[in-house]
């Protein structure tokens, strides 16, 4: 199976195999439709598979447009160059779309944006869902983590910190490596539609920043603070959301349990392999 992969993050780079090619942000802006296209009837993959966007919320905030044109005109125009060579589409969405971790959210939830990114991510969503061309997978996975380091890694940013004012409140996780399984299994399994992807259960931010301390930075203080206490110090609302794993479990995929996952992550960190 030939998949041709926008952006060169780390779900991109896990993802990456023989049968794959990458498509950097500096060979190809996605917000340009004639460049999407061209790339994409040059390789003439069976799968085209979206990992750009602007993910960053304070940047998307500050730059609307820019990341209204990555994140929802991008997608966009990934979409039509898919249909026009016949290709699946499969992309990568977010579980930052919904607001409330008191009940899993499925896959028909009504999506809840807060902030101007989940806004994009929504907008491109529903344009997919709605329009002609049924050969698609929207996935949702949520708090990416890896064993490798990267900027937007979770477990970088913490280990980067002196100290941090960390939540008690419950989120799912994805680890970058598990979400690389789902989604060749979903793709094995020719299936269409949205999938949410995470790991099993759930953590908090709180028990994150421990196991920083504990595996990669032992001089990390860590205390903990009340959820309302922290969106005082944020220029963008945070969210904390738990995905239901129903849909894809009837798929035969078993997700790892979320805190396996992040304990593997911590104690493989700066693996490359």
């Amino acid at each position: 199976m030939k998949k041709l992969i926008f952006g060169s993050g780390k779900v991109a780079n896990v993802l990456l195999d023989k049968n794959s090619i990458i498509v950097p942000k500096k060979q190809c802006d996605i917000a340009n439709k004639n460049d999407v296209l061209q790339i994409v009837k040059e390789h003439a993959p069976d799968v085209v598979i979206n990992c750009a966007a602007i993910t960053n919320l304070e940047r998307c905030q500050d730059n609307m447009y820019r990341s209204y044109e990555v994140n929802t005109v991008g997608v966009i125009n990934l979409l039509l160059a898919s249909e026009a060579v016949n290709s699946k589409f499969v992309h990568i969405s977010s579980g930052c779309l919904f607001d409330g971790n008191e009940s899993p959210m499925d896959e028909g939830a009504t999506p809840d944006p807060k902030v101007w990114y989940t806004r994009t991510k929504t907008w491109a969503d529903e344009f997919i869902t709605n329009y002609d061309y049924e050969d698609y997978l929207i996935l949702r996975p949520r708090q990416l983590i890896s064993k490798k380091p990267h900027p937007t890694n979770v477990l970088t940013k913490f280990s980067l910190m002196s100290e941090i004012h960390a939540i008690k409140e419950i989120n799912s996780i994805t680890c970058v490596e598990d979400f690389a399984e789902m989604i060749n299994h979903l793709l094995d399994k020719n299936a269409t539609g949205i999938y949410n992807c995470a790991n099993e259960g759930t953590v908090t931010p709180h028990q994150i920043a421990l196991g920083v301390k504990k595996y990669l930075s032992p001089n990390l203080q860590v205390y903990e603070t009340s959820y309302e206490k922290f969106l005082e110090t944020l220029k963008n609302r945070r969210v904390n959301t738990v995905l239901s794993l129903e849909k894809i479990k009837a798929t035969g995929y078993t997700p790892r349990l979320a805190s396996e996952a992040l304990e593997w992550c911590l104690r493989e960190y700066g693996d490359e392999k």
